[in-house]
């Protein structure tokens, strides 16, 4: 179906996105095959604006797509006016970016299979205590995004992504510790296969002999996995809607301090073969490189075409949807704090005694309205620079505010978990809580 003739049946102005997506799910346990799932999506949403009014609707089946415009446009006439209902204007131009393997669709399944086995024997080899791979998974996917609107604004282009994860299971007396690891990348080739197998077993023992630690400040040293999850909290909180809905830690902050001149977060969605990467968010507005937090100073928020008319300004190309299913909201491209000069070992062994924190539990539990968090956490208690004894079950508990203003340095190993990014972190102090002993941990001495 030609959708371009969608938009000209609509005498109101009026969008439409449309997604065709290809994916392939693969589950091993114990290197036999556990399930193979193959999906083929096809969806269109519709935005139709009627006097500020906004009206959606959506379908699987374009062949309804005459329904879909009836009902988008019914809604539209009878929802509540809203002046800042606007459809974005037309780009003259897009950024490039590389986000399509075309070779990704010419590997065989059974190429994809072998390489899942790679994975979980290299955990399998590192060590003897390594007893079980639980669940190694592989998962691909081809997608082509169409945007168009009455505006004149035409745009499409297409992605691929891949990724395999597991956890392997550690094993030594009675105890028993698990370890997760995975990769994602844009293309095939560049998927680290081995290396997530060592990678999830060095994680699991690196917790066997886990020891109990006091209630105390100390520093803290945040593995880049952890930074990601805390940055992803700063996530919604940039957003230009949590301000305006004043449910942001970050609101009438602006050109204030908000944490250490070591602190640089960065929205880029031209970033090379990030996830979060494309030539336009999904209001079809360009995307770009945008500094939020520069030095610790907070310079901007996050915007789709909604919010940002209401401040009178442009869309930052922000405005991302859950699915065709949906409509545009803010969401990040890819977000990340900027890495700094020195490796993680350096850092470690500059800060002498403290936390270096590998794992979290409960990261959901933050308020991401005012910052307070209390999470249980995971680690290696670090002693005169050095690792010393894993730690395991404890809390740490804070603010997101306190932390951001406590970073002393940052590291130079920046790691992505999706769109979202961070390296490694040393802060100078924040609270733990022990013991909340975890179970799989023998009892000290």
């Amino acid at each position: 179906m030609n959708i371009y003739k969608i938009v000209k049946k609509i005498t109101k102005p009026a969008e439409i996105y449309l997604i065709q997506a290809h994916s392939l799910t693969v589950e091993l346990s114990d290197e036999k095959i556990e399930s193979i799932e193959q999906a083929s999506t096809e969806g269109l949403g519709l935005r139709v604006i009627d006097r500020g009014g906004l009206g959606f609707s959506y379908t699987t089946d374009l062949g309804l797509i005459d329904r879909v415009i009836e009902e988008a446009s019914l809604n539209a006439r009878y929802a509540t006016r809203d002046r800042y209902n606007l459809l974005p204007q037309r780009a003259s131009s897009y950024p490039k970016v590389n986000i399509y393997d075309e070779d990704l669709n010419r590997v065989s399944l059974k190429e994809k299979i072998e390489r899942i086995k790679r994975a979980s024997r290299a955990a399998l080899e590192y060590d003897r205590r390594i007893r079980k791979v639980y669940k190694t998974a592989y998962h691909d996917a081809t997608y082509r995004i169409s945007i168009l609107n009455s505006e004149g604004l035409e745009v499409s282009y297409s992605g691929t992504s891949c990724s395999i994860s597991l956890m392997a299971i550690a094993q030594e007396k009675r105890e028993s510790q698990s370890g997760s690891e995975f990769d994602i990348q844009r293309f095939y080739q560049k998927l680290k296969v081995e290396e997530i197998g060592r990678r999830a077993a060095q994680k699991a023992l690196s917790l066997l002999g886990a020891k109990k630690i006091k209630t105390q400040k100390i520093p803290i040293f945040l593995d880049p996995l952890v930074g990601s999850s805390f940055v992803g909290l700063i996530a919604n909180a940039l957003s230009a809607e949590a301000i305006q809905r004043k449910r942001s830690l970050f609101r009438a902050k602006l050109d204030k301090r908000v944490g250490t001149r070591e602190l640089n977060i960065i929205d880029d969605g031209i970033f090379k073969e990030g996830l979060g990467s494309a030539p336009c968010d999904d209001e079809g507005v360009p995307t770009s490189r945008k500094t939020l937090i520069e030095k610790g100073i907070l310079r901007d928020y996050l915007y789709n075409t909604y919010t940002a008319a209401k401040e009178k300004k442009s869309s930052t190309g922000n405005g991302m949807r859950g699915s065709f299913k949906s409509l545009p909201g803010i969401g990040a491209t890819n977000l990340f704090i900027s890495a700094g000069r020195r490796s993680k070992e350096e850092l470690i062994k500059g800060m002498g005694r403290g936390l270096y924190v590998t794992e979290t539990l409960g990261m959901h539990t933050a308020d991401p309205i005012s910052g307070d968090f209390s999470i249980g956490v995971n680690g290696q208690w670090i002693e005169k620079g050095k690792v010393s004894y894993p730690v395991c079950g404890v809390t740490m508990s804070g603010n997101l505010m306190e932390l951001l203003k406590s970073i002393e340095e940052v590291g130079s190993d920046l790691r992505f978990v999706g769109n979202i990014g961070s390296p490694s972190i040393y802060i100078s102090g924040m609270m733990i809580s022990g013991p909340s002993f975890h179970s799989g941990s023998p009892s000290p001495e």
